[in-house]
């Protein structure tokens, strides 16, 4: 692979602690069929690597779901990225056309969030996260993660939105990550059919089950 290459491999997980494996298998399926050049690997609790903020991770049981998995995610999709590089997506997001044109020359990229009330404008999202292997950003998230745990509430400010963008903002990351627009990962199934997918990439909508 070429150094400062996102590799192609595309990432998602469910961290319940009773994964629907059939949607995981659906999932899969819809990604690798766009993107046959592509790795694209699910992560369950039994295959996922083993953690490296093993406390914060611990502490996500003692919560309820969807928050519980949520945690997990977050946590999981910076470490994965941080040693492989590839990118993460949201398992409620499905591909709209292939990724590659999207990733070319860019290091890291993450999604946005328009406006999340008048007091958090401009938030940065990882439901859709890719970066090279070794990332700078991820690093320093992995590294803030407990202190951020520690003195905030609630899953979107612990390792969510509002996490990324305190990491990206106070490491002066905006140099080097890319915040393309959350519209291009954003779409609902009916704004994107009414768009005929021109620009998207991702629409958030989970796999089917195909009986």
């Amino acid at each position: 692979m070429e150094a400062g290459v996102i590799p192609k491999v595309i990432y998602t997980a469910d961290l319940s602690e009773a994964p629907d494996k059939q949607l995981l298998t659906a999932w899969r399926h819809a990604w690798q069929t766009m993107h046959p050049e592509w790795d694209v690997v699910t992560l369950t609790l039994d295959t996922k690597p083993p953690i490296m903020n093993y406390d914060q991770w611990q502490q996500t049981f003692g919560l309820s779901e969807p928050a519980a998995s949520a945690a997990r995610l977050n946590l999981l999709r910076y470490e994965v990225l941080a040693r492989e590089g590839g990118v993460f997506v949201d398992p409620d997001r499905l591909p709209l056309r292939p990724l590659d044109e999207l990733v070319a020359g860019v290091g890291a990229f993450c999604s946005t969030i328009a406006s999340h009330g008048a007091s958090r404008p401009h938030m940065l999202s990882p439901s859709v996260l890719g970066a090279t292997r070794n990332h700078p950003m991820l690093w320093h998230a992995i590294r803030d993660l407990p202190h951020s745990v520690l003195v905030y509430r609630g899953v979107w400010d612990q390792s969510g939105p509002g996490f990324l963008t305190r990491v990206v903002r106070d490491h002066g990351h905006f140099r080097d990550v890319v915040p393309f627009h959350w519209a291009l990962f954003e779409q609902t199934e009916g704004n994107a059919k009414a768009h005929g997918g021109a620009f998207a990439f991702v629409q958030a909508k989970p796999a089917e089950v195909v009986a």
